[in-house]
């Protein structure tokens, strides 16, 4: 069996670890750009509720209700700053899947570079072995006929 047909699973093997990488990159991505709208939605929440907040100061609050403001605007902080911490994690594993997917990508491309010089190689060994086939047949004598006969 050629070499060439021997790396066959190989090379299909690299092409499959690839394509998992890819598929893990473009899950990191997309739960990155959720964890990101998600952050975004509580800081546009907490906004609305300090602005909710100061309309309702200038009615007048009581200090319960004042309290109950500042508990939970305490609580909106805590998670957006859970979010963000979600979010950079969110992030580096992105980074690490890039370079997991860079990383399988180079090595299926130096495997597709590998079975092609090989394929090359067998085709001009053959070409070389058909030629040296012909070089070797004995070639048909042309009939020159005498015109003299």
């Amino acid at each position: 069996m050629k070499s060439s047909r021997r790396l066959g699973p190989v090379a299909k093997l690299a092409k499959q670890r690839e394509r998992n990488a890819a598929s893990h990159l473009g899950d990191s991505l997309r739960q990155a750009d959720l964890t990101q709208k998600q952050l975004n939605d509580l800081i546009n929440y907490r906004d609305e509720y300090v602005a909710g907040f100061k309309a309702a100061g200038k009615a007048g609050l009581s200090s319960v209700q004042l309290r109950d403001y500042q508990v939970f605007l305490s609580r909106l902080d805590s998670a957006i700053l859970q979010q963000q911490q979600k979010l950079v994690a969110s992030r580096q594993n992105c980074q690490q899947s890039q370079a997991q997917w860079q990383d399988e990508h180079g090595h299926s491309k130096m495997i597709d570079k590998v079975v092609e010089n090989r394929r090359q190689a067998e085709n001009r060994r053959q070409d070389e072995l058909e030629q040296r086939e012909q070089d070797d047949r004995p070639r048909s004598s042309v009939n020159i006929e005498d015109p003299k006969a």
